[in-house]
């Protein structure tokens, strides 16, 4: 009973996503589903190692094992599901063609440098920096640092329902280089317990309107309590990527969770995991990297070319970067 017990929990959290909880939604919106689903690429590989060494152990005792070879089977379909993030499916750009570099950087309620910011922007050629857990005064200093390095100017938008210094988690801030014409858009109204967002419009990217770009943060899934905000904020995101944006920062979810599927279901892709860079985990605790959290999705006729994950001095995320092109 045991074994039984183990493996179809083991295939509960590995294929949570795909099963339907009580009043709507998947079990991956139940916790502690939620958690555990966000470490999947790694529980499916353990649950493997230990399907396989439970057949081998019954097959010593000369006993049948039906609950491991279950357990290892729906490990291996998961595995082979998440596989292909490791193979890049990027085509390089056409001569010509319009091409931004975005980056998402998590400034853990900003307690990151400029300078730390400024080595980035450097190493990935970044023209949008998404800052999730960033005040607009801390951005300002980043774009002034930005502006001082780079030799051109940078500019600095912060979420406006935020306080600019209240030290918390909830602002999300977005700098950008004044040579793509960023417009400030009108910012959706936040829902009770959502973070910040930053919505611009780069005018003079390409032709005609030039993409829009939003900053986001969605709150984070609570280990003991309701998952309803958390379902929420990823879900409002959906009508963005049927409108084409581009979008950047901590989603608080991996693209096996339901919520981040639906968005990729409505037409925006992960820029990591379509070239080969999706396993690569951002965020973790206890000093151990755990699970792909932050994000850049494209959509419409925007396509990644790059990717990849940085260090961020001073947070506990990795920043992430996407060169992207219009198609």
């Amino acid at each position: 009973m045991i074994a039984w017990a183990a493996a179809l929990l083991a295939t509960l959290t590995l294929w949570s996503s795909y099963v339907p909880a009580p009043g709507g939604g998947r079990l991956d919106a139940v916790a502690p589903f939620t958690q555990l689903l966000a470490l999947r690429p790694v529980l499916a590989a353990i649950l493997v190692l230990a399907g396989l060494a439970g057949i081998a152990w019954a097959r010593r005792r000369r006993a049948r094992a039906p609950a491991f070879v279950l357990m290892t089977l729906s490990a291996l379909l998961a595995c082979a599901q998440v596989a292909p993030r490791v193979l890049s499916r990027a085509e390089p750009a056409a001569r010509g063609a319009p091409t931004v570099t975005v980056l998402t950087a998590n400034t853990l309620r900003s307690s990151v440098s400029p300078n730390v910011i400024v080595d980035l922007a450097r190493r990935t050629g970044a023209d949008v920096i998404a800052l999730p857990e960033t005040s607009a005064d801390h951005a300002g200093s980043f774009a002034r640092a930005l502006t001082r390095d780079r030799g051109e100017c940078w500019r600095a938008f912060g979420d406006p329902l935020s306080r600019a210094d209240d030290g918390g988690a909830g602002p999300t801030s977005m700098v950008v280089r004044e040579a793509l014409g960023p417009q400030l858009l009108a910012q959706p109204a936040r829902p009770p317990g959502a973070l910040g967002q930053v919505r611009l419009r780069l005018t003079r990217l390409g032709d005609g309107r030039g993409p829009a770009v939003a900053a986001v943060h969605p709150v984070a899934p609570a280990p003991v309590a309701s998952q309803l905000l958390w379902r929420r904020d990823l879900l409002a995101l959906r009508p963005l990527c049927r409108a084409g944006w581009i979008l950047a920062g901590d989603f608080n979810a991996t693209i096996d969770h339901s919520p981040m599927r639906a968005l990729l279901d409505v037409g925006c892709s992960d820029a990591a995991a379509t070239t080969g860079q999706g396993l690569k985990a951002t965020w973790g605790t206890l000093g151990l990297l755990l699970t792909p959290i932050d994000h850049v999705l494209t959509s419409g006729a925007w396509r990644p070319t790059g990717a990849g994950v940085l260090p961020i001095d001073g947070s506990d995320h990795l920043a992430v970067w996407a060169r992207l092109v219009r198609s």
